[in-house]
């Protein structure tokens, strides 16, 4: 469940960082590419989610 929790929470990081990108993008004039902005969030989304498991890896090896 801690595993789940944690995809959420990259997830969530990284919905709210392209959120106030697109908000920034639209009021400037600027139009994005639906497929290219999916790509670069779901990549970040996993390498977010890498840094959370490799964080409880790393504890778990100090305990």
């Amino acid at each position: 469940m801690k595993h789940f929790l944690k995809g959420a929470a990259a997830v969530a990081i990284v919905l709210m960082i392209s959120l106030g990108i697109h908000v920034f993008c639209n009021m400037q004039g600027i139009g994005l590419n639906t497929t290219v902005t999916a790509t670069v969030s779901a990549m970040c989304a996993v390498a977010v989610y890498h840094v959370l498991i490799s964080n409880e890896h790393k504890n778990d090896g100090q305990e």
